[in-house]
């Protein structure tokens, strides 16, 4: 009795070393998991810490986007206020430009209008301006043909009382050399000696003589060629000067003047001895 209860012993024994083994195993096993679980854990921890640490920092960006987007919106509202401004004063200033383009054309219109009548009154005025400078170049022209014509009849006078003259003197020293006056004879005798002297006959030497006497006289003549090309320069400027026109004019009368004063002067004396 005492073997089988010794072998009940070793056999409950026994078993309970294998259940102990067993047991050992399973708390190895358990105490494996606890480990693995364990540093899951904190894995999981530290995951999980960097995930708050994630989501901070998100929720920091979040709070910062959040406060972009409300400037933004608010810069975005202040804006579209501006551009519904700007376009109201863009309609504004179309009208403006309208009712301007309208006034500019009304006006371009009736400057027109006086330009095209005031070109009529300056070509109506320029016609009758060249009218009268015409009229002018044609009075100017027949005035100098009078005076021109004047002139030159009483040169053609002075030169025919010239002649008289001569002539006249002539008889009168032919008839004193014909009496046998002694001052005439010497004079004649004078006349002869210079001739001989001068080579040349003693009508030339008289013609010769009554020429230097005539030049002592006092004359003015200027070229008629030369007035009337002066004259013409006058006339040909855009606006001809009347104290020039005036000037030219002076001179043929003064030439007219002294020519006539030669003229009495010397018809007196034929006259008189005629």
């Amino acid at each position: 009795m005492k073997r089988q209860l010794v072998e009940d012993l070793r056999t409950r024994l026994k078993v309970l070393q294998d259940g102990e083994g067993s047991r050992r195993g399973q708390v190895e096993d358990l105490e494996r998991k606890v480990k693995s679980q364990s540093e899951e854990a904190n894995n999981r921890k530290t995951f999980i810490e960097s995930l708050k640490r994630r989501l901070s920092v998100a929720t920091s960006e979040k709070s910062q986007h959040e406060t972009s987007c409300t400037k933004l919106r608010e810069e975005l509202e202040r804006k579209e206020r501006l551009l519904e401004t700007l376009q109201a004063q863009v309609g504004a200033g179309q009208r403006s430009l309208a009712q301007l383009e309208q006034t500019a054309t009304r006006q371009m219109e009736g400057l027109t209008q006086q330009s095209s009548q005031a070109l009529d009154v300056l070509q109506r005025r320029l016609g009758l301006a060249s009218s009268q400078m015409e009229q002018l170049h044609a009075f100017v022209k027949a005035l100098a043909g009078e005076m021109l014509r004047d002139v030159q009849e009483v040169k053609q006078q002075l030169m025919e009382t010239r002649s008289r003259r001569k002539r006249s003197r002539r008889r009168r020293e032919e008839a004193n050399a014909a009496s046998g006056a002694p001052a005439a004879k010497s004079m004649i005798r004078a006349k002869s000696i210079a001739a001989s002297i001068l080579n040349m006959s003693e009508r030339d030497l008289a013609d010769m003589l009554d020429g230097d006497q005539e030049e002592t006289e006092p004359s003015v003549e200027i070229p008629d060629e030369d007035w009337l090309q002066h004259l013409h320069h006058i006339l040909q400027q855009k606006i001809p000067s009347a104290g020039q026109l005036m000037e030219a004019v002076r001179v043929k009368m003064k030439e007219r003047k002294v020519l006539t004063e030669e003229l009495a002067a010397l018809a007196t004396p034929v006259s008189e001895n005629a």
